[in-house]
């Protein structure tokens, strides 16, 4: 089965589609999405490594039970900014798209909340699948 999109959140949305590989096959970029009540947009995103981004969901789903403070993730251009808190049950994902170069022009925030059981499992296990996933 090749996974397509790792769809997060319901309400409110952040997908992480279109995985974009170099020659070789190593990871690129990937299309980011978001869609708020009323608002939707997207963006391409540029990885160094799809490890960092993995690394992070996969933190937030083995510490399911809760953590101190923020959880941060940052695209190598500061075009995708994640910053996920804990609050007892629940996980509120903030996120940032942007332009990097310009981010007063062009920016869209929103949160996702998700359980901090099994709907922050699927995410991660989503956001692993879409990455590994060999086309």
């Amino acid at each position: 089965m090749t996974m397509e999109k790792a769809e997060i959140g319901q309400s409110a949305r952040l997908t992480f589609r279109t995985v974009r590989r170099e020659s070789g096959g190593e990871i690129a970029g990937v299309t980011v999405s978001v869609a708020l009540e009323g608002l939707s947009a997207q963006r391409e995103v540029y990885l160094y490594t799809s490890a960092d981004l993995r690394e992070f969901f996969n933190g937030l789903a083995e510490n399911w039970r809760g953590w101190d403070g923020a959880r941060t993730y940052e695209s190598i251009e500061g075009d995708l900014l994640l910053e996920a808190t804990h609050t007892g049950s629940h996980v509120k994902l903030h996120f940032t798209l942007q332009d990097p170069f310009s981010p007063e022009e062009w920016r869209v925030s929103g949160t996702v909340t998700l359980d901090a059981g099994e709907e922050l499992s699927r995410a991660s296990e989503d956001v692993q699948a879409l990455f590994t996933a060999r086309r």
